[in-house]
Protein backbone atom coordinates (compact mmCIF):
# COMPACT_ATOMS: atom_id res chain seq x y z
CA UNK A 1 0.00 0.00 0.00
CA UNK A 2 0.96 3.63 -0.32
CA UNK A 3 2.74 5.34 2.56
CA UNK A 4 0.84 7.35 5.13
CA UNK A 5 -0.31 10.84 4.26
CA UNK A 6 2.72 13.01 3.69
CA UNK A 7 3.74 15.94 5.89
CA UNK A 8 3.25 18.26 2.94
CA UNK A 9 -0.31 17.01 2.50
CA UNK A 10 -0.99 17.56 6.20
CA UNK A 11 0.35 21.12 6.00
CA UNK A 12 -1.85 21.77 2.97
CA UNK A 13 -4.97 20.76 4.88
CA UNK A 14 -4.07 22.99 7.81
CA UNK A 15 -2.77 25.88 5.74
CA UNK A 16 -5.85 26.81 3.74
CA UNK A 17 -8.58 25.42 5.98
CA UNK A 18 -9.64 22.68 3.55
CA UNK A 19 -9.79 18.97 4.21
CA UNK A 20 -8.74 16.69 1.39
CA UNK A 21 -11.02 13.65 1.14
CA UNK A 22 -12.11 10.88 -1.17
CA UNK A 23 -15.71 9.79 -1.69
CA UNK A 24 -17.17 6.29 -2.05
CA UNK A 25 -20.81 6.09 -3.16
CA UNK A 26 -23.04 3.06 -3.02
CA UNK A 27 -25.45 2.16 -5.78
CA UNK A 28 -29.19 1.91 -5.29
CA UNK A 29 -31.09 3.20 -8.29
CA UNK A 30 -33.29 6.13 -7.38
CA UNK A 31 -31.97 6.01 -3.82
CA UNK A 32 -28.84 7.59 -5.26
CA UNK A 33 -30.67 10.92 -5.02
CA UNK A 34 -29.78 10.80 -1.31
CA UNK A 35 -26.09 10.80 -2.31
CA UNK A 36 -26.80 13.74 -4.59
CA UNK A 37 -28.03 15.63 -1.52
CA UNK A 38 -25.00 14.61 0.55
CA UNK A 39 -22.59 15.74 -2.15
CA UNK A 40 -24.49 18.98 -2.67
CA UNK A 41 -24.00 19.88 1.00
CA UNK A 42 -20.32 18.85 1.05
CA UNK A 43 -19.65 20.91 -2.06
CA UNK A 44 -21.63 23.85 -0.71
CA UNK A 45 -19.59 23.81 2.50
CA UNK A 46 -16.46 24.61 0.51
CA UNK A 47 -13.98 23.18 3.02
CA UNK A 48 -13.58 19.80 1.35
CA UNK A 49 -11.24 19.15 -1.55
CA UNK A 50 -12.22 15.99 -3.40
CA UNK A 51 -9.18 14.04 -4.52
CA UNK A 52 -11.00 11.03 -5.90
CA UNK A 53 -14.36 9.27 -6.11
CA UNK A 54 -15.44 5.68 -6.50
CA UNK A 55 -18.98 4.59 -7.23
CA UNK A 56 -21.23 1.79 -8.36
CA UNK A 57 -24.45 2.08 -10.38
CA UNK A 58 -26.20 5.30 -9.27
CA UNK A 59 -23.10 6.03 -7.19
CA UNK A 60 -21.05 5.86 -10.36
CA UNK A 61 -23.41 8.26 -12.12
CA UNK A 62 -23.17 10.68 -9.22
CA UNK A 63 -19.40 10.41 -9.17
CA UNK A 64 -19.12 11.09 -12.90
CA UNK A 65 -21.45 14.09 -12.58
CA UNK A 66 -19.33 15.50 -9.75
CA UNK A 67 -16.11 15.15 -11.74
CA UNK A 68 -17.63 16.75 -14.83
CA UNK A 69 -19.00 19.60 -12.74
CA UNK A 70 -15.65 20.19 -11.05
CA UNK A 71 -14.07 20.25 -14.48
CA UNK A 72 -16.57 22.81 -15.77
CA UNK A 73 -17.00 25.13 -12.82
CA UNK A 74 -15.60 23.92 -9.51
CA UNK A 75 -17.89 23.09 -6.60
CA UNK A 76 -20.83 25.09 -7.89
CA UNK A 77 -20.43 23.47 -11.29
CA UNK A 78 -20.55 20.03 -9.65
CA UNK A 79 -23.73 20.93 -7.77
CA UNK A 80 -25.40 22.11 -10.97
CA UNK A 81 -24.24 19.06 -12.91
CA UNK A 82 -25.72 16.64 -10.38
CA UNK A 83 -29.06 18.43 -10.31
CA UNK A 84 -29.21 18.45 -14.11
CA UNK A 85 -28.48 14.72 -14.25
CA UNK A 86 -31.20 13.77 -11.77
CA UNK A 87 -33.70 16.07 -13.48
CA UNK A 88 -32.93 14.36 -16.78
CA UNK A 89 -33.52 10.94 -15.18
CA UNK A 90 -36.85 12.11 -13.79
CA UNK A 91 -37.95 13.57 -17.14
CA UNK A 92 -37.15 10.34 -18.97
CA UNK A 93 -38.93 8.34 -16.30
CA UNK A 94 -42.19 10.11 -17.08
CA UNK A 95 -42.44 7.97 -20.21
CA UNK A 96 -41.85 4.70 -18.32
CA UNK A 97 -44.49 2.17 -17.33
CA UNK A 98 -43.19 2.73 -13.79
CA UNK A 99 -43.82 6.47 -13.75
CA UNK A 100 -46.66 6.44 -11.23
CA UNK A 101 -47.05 5.08 -7.72
CA UNK A 102 -50.24 3.23 -6.97
CA UNK A 103 -53.10 5.02 -5.17
CA UNK A 104 -52.56 2.92 -2.04
CA UNK A 105 -48.88 3.89 -1.82
CA UNK A 106 -49.79 7.55 -2.27
CA UNK A 107 -52.58 7.36 0.30
CA UNK A 108 -50.14 5.86 2.81
CA UNK A 109 -47.56 8.53 1.99
CA UNK A 110 -45.06 5.94 0.76
CA UNK A 111 -42.67 6.17 -2.17
CA UNK A 112 -42.76 2.42 -2.79
CA UNK A 113 -44.18 1.06 -6.05
CA UNK A 114 -45.68 -2.18 -4.81
CA UNK A 115 -49.25 -1.14 -5.61
CA UNK A 116 -48.44 0.51 -8.92
CA UNK A 117 -50.13 -1.31 -11.82
CA UNK A 118 -47.07 -0.69 -13.98
CA UNK A 119 -44.70 -2.09 -11.38
CA UNK A 120 -46.88 -5.15 -10.78
CA UNK A 121 -46.85 -5.96 -14.51
CA UNK A 122 -43.12 -5.22 -14.76
CA UNK A 123 -42.30 -7.37 -11.74
CA UNK A 124 -44.30 -10.29 -13.10
CA UNK A 125 -42.80 -10.10 -16.59
CA UNK A 126 -39.23 -9.75 -15.29
CA UNK A 127 -39.66 -12.96 -13.31
CA UNK A 128 -40.94 -14.84 -16.35
CA UNK A 129 -38.80 -13.42 -19.15
CA UNK A 130 -35.26 -12.11 -19.52
CA UNK A 131 -34.49 -8.61 -20.86
CA UNK A 132 -33.25 -10.30 -24.05
CA UNK A 133 -36.80 -11.58 -24.58
CA UNK A 134 -38.67 -8.52 -23.33
CA UNK A 135 -36.46 -5.93 -25.00
CA UNK A 136 -34.87 -7.47 -28.12
CA UNK A 137 -34.28 -4.02 -29.64
CA UNK A 138 -32.30 -3.03 -26.51
CA UNK A 139 -34.13 0.26 -26.01
CA UNK A 140 -32.45 1.96 -23.04
CA UNK A 141 -33.53 5.49 -22.00
CA UNK A 142 -30.63 5.61 -19.52
CA UNK A 143 -28.18 5.39 -22.40
CA UNK A 144 -29.70 8.50 -23.99
CA UNK A 145 -29.40 10.42 -20.69
CA UNK A 146 -25.78 9.36 -20.27
CA UNK A 147 -24.71 10.27 -23.80
CA UNK A 148 -26.39 13.69 -23.53
CA UNK A 149 -25.17 14.43 -20.00
CA UNK A 150 -21.45 13.70 -20.22
CA UNK A 151 -18.61 14.96 -22.40
CA UNK A 152 -16.51 11.82 -22.37
CA UNK A 153 -13.66 13.17 -24.48
CA UNK A 154 -13.04 16.04 -22.08
CA UNK A 155 -13.53 13.84 -19.03
CA UNK A 156 -10.89 11.37 -20.21
CA UNK A 157 -8.39 14.24 -20.50
CA UNK A 158 -9.28 15.81 -17.13
CA UNK A 159 -6.43 15.80 -14.58
CA UNK A 160 -8.41 16.94 -11.54
CA UNK A 161 -10.37 14.59 -9.29
CA UNK A 162 -9.86 10.88 -9.94
CA UNK A 163 -12.77 8.60 -10.80
CA UNK A 164 -13.26 4.84 -10.45
CA UNK A 165 -16.38 2.92 -11.51
CA UNK A 166 -17.13 -0.68 -10.51
CA UNK A 167 -18.59 -3.40 -12.73
CA UNK A 168 -18.89 -7.19 -12.52
CA UNK A 169 -17.40 -9.35 -15.28
CA UNK A 170 -20.20 -11.73 -16.28
CA UNK A 171 -18.04 -14.74 -17.20
CA UNK A 172 -15.53 -14.68 -14.34
CA UNK A 173 -17.47 -12.87 -11.62
CA UNK A 174 -14.42 -10.67 -11.04
CA UNK A 175 -14.42 -6.96 -10.36
CA UNK A 176 -13.53 -4.50 -13.10
CA UNK A 177 -12.56 -0.93 -12.31
CA UNK A 178 -13.03 1.70 -15.02
CA UNK A 179 -10.88 4.76 -14.40
CA UNK A 180 -11.38 8.27 -15.74
CA UNK A 181 -8.88 7.99 -18.60
CA UNK A 182 -10.90 5.16 -20.19
CA UNK A 183 -14.39 6.50 -19.45
CA UNK A 184 -17.06 6.19 -22.13
CA UNK A 185 -20.83 5.57 -22.17
CA UNK A 186 -20.46 1.79 -21.97
CA UNK A 187 -18.56 2.06 -18.68
CA UNK A 188 -21.38 3.96 -17.00
CA UNK A 189 -23.97 1.60 -18.47
CA UNK A 190 -21.97 -1.41 -17.26
CA UNK A 191 -21.76 -0.22 -13.66
CA UNK A 192 -25.56 0.14 -13.58
CA UNK A 193 -26.53 -2.99 -15.54
CA UNK A 194 -29.05 -4.99 -13.51
CA UNK A 195 -29.23 -8.31 -15.40
CA UNK A 196 -32.95 -8.79 -14.78
CA UNK A 197 -33.68 -5.41 -16.41
CA UNK A 198 -30.86 -4.73 -18.89
CA UNK A 199 -28.88 -6.77 -21.39
CA UNK A 200 -25.25 -7.26 -20.38
CA UNK A 201 -23.05 -4.37 -21.52
CA UNK A 202 -20.01 -5.03 -23.70
CA UNK A 203 -16.84 -3.09 -22.95
CA UNK A 204 -13.64 -3.95 -24.82
CA UNK A 205 -15.16 -7.22 -26.04
CA UNK A 206 -16.18 -8.40 -22.56
CA UNK A 207 -19.62 -8.48 -20.93
CA UNK A 208 -20.40 -6.74 -17.65
CA UNK A 209 -23.18 -6.44 -15.10
CA UNK A 210 -23.83 -4.02 -12.24
CA UNK A 211 -20.81 -3.58 -9.98
CA UNK A 212 -22.96 -3.87 -6.86
CA UNK A 213 -22.73 -7.65 -6.91
CA UNK A 214 -19.07 -7.59 -5.97
CA UNK A 215 -18.12 -4.00 -5.12
CA UNK A 216 -20.74 -1.58 -3.79
CA UNK A 217 -18.54 0.38 -3.82
CA UNK A 218 -14.86 -0.54 -3.52
CA UNK A 219 -12.36 1.41 -1.44
CA UNK A 220 -9.03 0.06 -2.61
CA UNK A 221 -8.56 2.41 -5.61
CA UNK A 222 -8.89 5.32 -3.19
CA UNK A 223 -6.38 3.71 -0.82
CA UNK A 224 -3.82 2.83 -3.48
CA UNK A 225 -4.11 5.76 -5.89
CA UNK A 226 -4.96 8.71 -3.66
CA UNK A 227 -2.79 10.42 -1.07
CA UNK A 228 -5.37 11.44 1.51
CA UNK A 229 -6.18 8.81 4.16
CA UNK A 230 -9.79 10.00 4.55
CA UNK A 231 -12.58 8.09 2.78
CA UNK A 232 -16.20 9.21 3.13
CA UNK A 233 -18.67 6.41 2.41
CA UNK A 234 -22.15 7.56 1.39
CA UNK A 235 -24.23 4.57 2.38
CA UNK A 236 -27.69 3.83 1.01
CA UNK A 237 -28.37 0.28 2.19
CA UNK A 238 -29.35 -0.12 5.85
CA UNK A 239 -26.98 -2.29 7.87
CA UNK A 240 -29.35 -2.86 10.80
CA UNK A 241 -32.98 -3.98 10.92
CA UNK A 242 -34.85 -4.28 14.19
CA UNK A 243 -37.73 -6.35 12.78
CA UNK A 244 -37.54 -9.92 11.54
CA UNK A 245 -38.58 -10.11 7.86
CA UNK A 246 -41.46 -12.57 7.59
CA UNK A 247 -43.28 -11.80 4.35
CA UNK A 248 -41.82 -12.72 0.97
CA UNK A 249 -41.45 -9.04 0.12
CA UNK A 250 -39.70 -8.20 3.41
CA UNK A 251 -37.33 -11.16 3.01
CA UNK A 252 -36.48 -10.18 -0.58
CA UNK A 253 -35.86 -6.56 0.42
CA UNK A 254 -33.62 -7.55 3.33
CA UNK A 255 -31.66 -9.97 1.17
CA UNK A 256 -31.11 -7.15 -1.29
CA UNK A 257 -29.77 -4.92 1.49
CA UNK A 258 -27.47 -7.61 2.90
CA UNK A 259 -25.99 -8.57 -0.45
CA UNK A 260 -25.52 -4.94 -1.48
CA UNK A 261 -23.61 -4.29 1.76
CA UNK A 262 -21.54 -7.48 1.62
CA UNK A 263 -18.51 -6.01 -0.15
CA UNK A 264 -18.49 -2.97 2.14
CA UNK A 265 -18.55 -5.23 5.20
CA UNK A 266 -15.57 -7.21 3.89
CA UNK A 267 -13.50 -4.13 3.09
CA UNK A 268 -14.40 -2.42 6.37
CA UNK A 269 -13.26 -5.51 8.28
CA UNK A 270 -9.95 -5.52 6.42
CA UNK A 271 -9.44 -1.80 7.03
CA UNK A 272 -10.27 -2.22 10.73
CA UNK A 273 -7.84 -5.14 11.03
CA UNK A 274 -4.94 -3.29 9.39
CA UNK A 275 -5.69 -0.11 11.34
CA UNK A 276 -5.55 -2.00 14.63
CA UNK A 277 -2.22 -3.57 13.69
CA UNK A 278 -0.79 -0.15 12.82
CA UNK A 279 -2.13 1.45 16.02
CA UNK A 280 -0.75 -1.40 18.14
CA UNK A 281 2.67 -1.16 16.54
CA UNK A 282 2.54 -4.63 14.99
CA UNK A 283 2.93 -2.95 11.61
CA UNK A 284 5.50 -0.17 11.53
CA UNK A 285 3.98 3.22 10.75
CA UNK A 286 4.72 4.24 7.19
CA UNK A 287 4.83 0.66 5.94
CA UNK A 288 1.12 0.64 5.25
CA UNK A 289 -1.40 3.41 4.82
CA UNK A 290 -3.46 4.32 7.89
CA UNK A 291 -6.97 4.93 6.58
CA UNK A 292 -9.60 7.07 8.29
CA UNK A 293 -13.12 5.91 7.45
CA UNK A 294 -16.19 8.13 7.62
CA UNK A 295 -19.81 7.34 6.78
CA UNK A 296 -22.73 9.58 5.96
CA UNK A 297 -26.07 7.79 6.11
CA UNK A 298 -29.56 7.95 7.52
CA UNK A 299 -30.91 4.47 8.05
CA UNK A 300 -34.32 5.72 9.14
CA UNK A 301 -34.87 7.22 5.69
CA UNK A 302 -34.45 3.84 4.01
CA UNK A 303 -36.16 1.64 6.60
CA UNK A 304 -39.53 1.98 4.86
CA UNK A 305 -38.17 2.12 1.31
CA UNK A 306 -38.10 -1.32 -0.23
CA UNK A 307 -36.49 -2.39 -3.48
CA UNK A 308 -39.39 -1.14 -5.58
CA UNK A 309 -38.70 2.50 -4.66
CA UNK A 310 -35.31 2.20 -6.35
CA UNK A 311 -37.30 2.35 -9.59
CA UNK A 312 -39.35 5.41 -8.60
CA UNK A 313 -38.25 8.32 -10.79
CA UNK A 314 -40.73 10.94 -9.56
CA UNK A 315 -39.07 14.33 -9.06
CA UNK A 316 -40.92 14.61 -5.75
CA UNK A 317 -39.16 11.45 -4.55
CA UNK A 318 -35.76 12.62 -5.81
CA UNK A 319 -36.05 15.97 -4.05
CA UNK A 320 -37.25 14.25 -0.86
CA UNK A 321 -34.11 12.08 -0.80
CA UNK A 322 -31.97 15.06 -1.84
CA UNK A 323 -33.10 17.04 1.20
CA UNK A 324 -32.58 14.05 3.49
CA UNK A 325 -29.08 13.67 2.10
CA UNK A 326 -28.30 17.33 2.69
CA UNK A 327 -29.56 17.06 6.27
CA UNK A 328 -27.45 13.96 6.93
CA UNK A 329 -24.34 15.64 5.51
CA UNK A 330 -24.97 18.80 7.49
CA UNK A 331 -25.20 16.85 10.75
CA UNK A 332 -22.07 14.88 9.91
CA UNK A 333 -20.07 18.03 9.09
CA UNK A 334 -21.06 19.74 12.35
CA UNK A 335 -20.16 16.68 14.39
CA UNK A 336 -17.07 15.39 12.60
CA UNK A 337 -15.34 18.09 10.55
CA UNK A 338 -12.53 18.59 13.08
CA UNK A 339 -11.86 14.83 13.17
CA UNK A 340 -11.20 14.52 9.44
CA UNK A 341 -7.52 13.85 8.87
CA UNK A 342 -7.09 12.67 12.46
CA UNK A 343 -9.34 9.69 13.14
CA UNK A 344 -12.14 7.53 11.79
CA UNK A 345 -15.68 8.60 12.59
CA UNK A 346 -17.56 5.66 11.01
CA UNK A 347 -18.95 3.07 13.44
CA UNK A 348 -16.84 0.35 11.87
CA UNK A 349 -16.96 -2.19 14.68
CA UNK A 350 -20.60 -1.67 15.54
CA UNK A 351 -21.89 -1.90 11.98
CA UNK A 352 -19.33 -3.94 10.05
CA UNK A 353 -16.86 -5.97 12.13
CA UNK A 354 -19.20 -8.18 14.15
CA UNK A 355 -19.55 -8.85 17.87
CA UNK A 356 -17.29 -11.91 18.17
CA UNK A 357 -14.42 -10.28 16.30
CA UNK A 358 -14.88 -7.05 18.26
CA UNK A 359 -14.68 -8.96 21.57
CA UNK A 360 -11.58 -10.78 20.34
CA UNK A 361 -9.84 -7.52 19.44
CA UNK A 362 -10.89 -5.91 22.73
Amino acid sequence: MAAEISKNEDKKNKGNGTKRVTIAMQGGGSHGAFSWGVMDRLLEDGRFEIEGLTGTSAGGMNAAAVVQGLMKGGNQGAREEMRAFWKAISDVGKNSMLNNRGPIDKMLGKYTMYHSPGYIVFDYLSRMFSPYELNPMQVDPLKDVITKSFDFEKLRAFKGAKLYLCATHVYTGKLRIFSLDELRPECLLATACLPTIHNAVMVDGEYYWDGGFIGNPVFFPLIYDCETPDIILIQLNPTVREKLPTTSREIADRLNEVTNNASVVREMRAISFISDLIDEGVIEKGKMKRVFMHAIEDEEVFQELGWSSKLNTEWEFFTYLFEKGRDAADKWIKKNYDKVGKESTALIREHFVGERWQQHRD
